[in-house]
């Protein structure tokens, strides 16, 4: 080894189960030393990390990026220069826009565009519609499988009608088609009938739409809440029957008797079953709910449920859910909530939100590096080349400065509308360093990295991986 491309010096680095001090070295993208810089050969380039904490480049699975076909909201450029300056190192569309990824040409369409604006690495979700189009999409290289099994309340984008999945039978069979590609099956479960029932009866009929309004009628689990928890029961027990690992999506937006339908199913079953929890729910206060209004949707009905989930082995990755629109179409919202598009902005504000409640004592940052890296690496089936700092692994680093503090505001996001559900929040701690295969794409929050840079990393079933 005559020459590398990158010494990261001086920092400690973390993995899921401890933390030391090392060096590292990178060439070609990948890890190729741990050790004393001292003993490396001279590099192009240097990150001094001294005082800072290294961590394996960490994940957000649950982005929903907009593209193709509402770009005013977001799009794979801007979404990922978000992502970059909030530490982020890889990322997953989720998709729940139109055109809908659910055949191989929008597949391949939807990955075409991305693969020329993406700053991060990705990933994308196929979606789960038409059972005999889950194979073409596992072998285009989707990550998983996306179904809604749900027909939102909000009839308006992005909860479009044909999207969802209610017929258990046409479920099953989407269930079935997954388990034979070897790939998950990740599911918004509800129960749409119920809820909107219940809220058209007690609030849209009886003209109680402000913002105000909204909020109580998620805080009774109309809004979210216990029709998922019906949905989420049919779905463990078609999943099981069709043999497909199934990936749980919006835990923290349930109530907690879904936390042990999940425990239950997984260790006194032993299903194959995941849970995603978007922490934004056990973070997102209603005093901060009432300051952003509709630019905001969650907060958890028992945060300490959703902490005691990571205990418990109920939750398997964190995430803190992107799902931006525009100013003018939120604005409405403020008079009548149930008539604008639900949204939240997470992607930039996510790893500093993450690394308060590590100062706070919350979690550890060993903790945070296997939620948000390894776990999903390891789910998704491309660990150890990403989820680990270790020789051969892609060089995907997030550094922090664990004393650095800083007050979210609209002003300093790079998502489109310029606006954060987090405004105004103090954090401690952020992402001074994103580096993406050896190559820095954010330094001090500024996106080093030009469109095109981030790199599609096919799912496990794709043809020839």
């Amino acid at each position: 080894m005559n020459s590398i491309d990158l010494i990261v010096r001086g920092g400690t680095i973390y993995a899921a189960d401890g933390h030391y001090r090392a060096d590292i070295a990178v060439k070609d993208e990948r890890i190729v030393a741990i050790g004393h810089a001292e003993l490396f050969p001279r590099a192009r380039t240097e990150v001094d990390a001294t005082g800072l904490c290294v961590l394996p480049g960490l994940w957000h699975t649950h982005c929903h990026f907009r593209e193709p076909g509402h770009t005013d909201k977001e799009d794979f450029t801007s979404g990922t220069r978000a992502a970059a300056a909030g530490g982020i190192t890889f990322c997953i569309d989720m998709t729940n826009n139109t055109p809908h990824p659910s055949t191989l040409e929008d597949f391949q369409m939807k990955l075409g565009i991305a693969r020329e604006k993406a700053c991060v690495d990705f990933g994308l979700y196929g979606a789960g519609l038409y059972p005999d189009q889950i194979g073409k999409l596992a072998g285009a290289g989707a990550i998983g499988i996306k179904v809604f099994n749900t027909r939102h309340i909000k009839e308006v984008y992005p909860y479009i009608s044909e999207l969802g999945v209610l017929n258990h039978g046409l479920l099953y069979e989407i269930y079935e088609a997954v388990a034979d590609t070897g790939l998950i099956c990740s599911v918004h479960h509800d129960d749409p009938d119920w809820c909107r029932r219940m809220t058209f009866r007690e609030y849209i009929n009886v003209g109680k739409t402000e913002n105000r309004h909204y909020m109580e009628a998620y805080e009774k689990g109309y809004m979210y809440g216990h029709g998922m928890v019906a949905g989420l029961a049919a779905s463990l027990y078609y999943a099981d029957l069709a043999g497909v690992s199934l990936y749980v999506l919006h835990l923290g937006v349930m109530p907690p008797g879904a936390y042990e339908m999940i425990r239950h199913a997984k260790v006194e079953l032993g299903q194959e079953v995941y849970a995603e929890l978007e922490i934004s729910t056990a973070l997102m206060t209603r005093k901060q709910a009432e300051k952003v209004g509709p630019c905001t949707y969650v907060w958890a009905y028992s945060p300490e449920t959703a902490w005691d989930s990571l205990e418990s082995g109920v939750t398997d990755v964190i995430v803190g859910e992107h799902a931006p629109h525009t100013v003018a179409e939120m604005e409405p919202g403020w008079k009548d909530n149930f008539s604008v598009p639900l949204g939240i902005t997470g992607a930039q504000e996510f790893i500093p939100l993450m690394l308060t409640q590590v100062n706070n004592g919350t979690l550890r940052l060993e903790d945070l590096v296997w939620y948000c890296s390894e776990s999903p690496a390891r789910i998704f089936g491309v660990y150890p080349r990403k989820g680990t700092i270790s020789i051969d692994a892609d060089a995907d680093f997030t550094i922090v400065d664990m004393n650095r503090r800083k007050i979210l505001t609209g002003a300093d996001m790079y998502t489109k509308s310029r606006t954060t559900s987090w405004e105004g929040m103090e954090v401690t701690g952020m992402p001074v360093y994103t580096i993406v295969r050896g190559e820095v794409v954010m330094r001090d929050g500024q996106i080093l990295a030009q469109p095109g840079f981030g790199r599609f990393l096919p799912g496990k079933a794709a043809s020839g991986a």
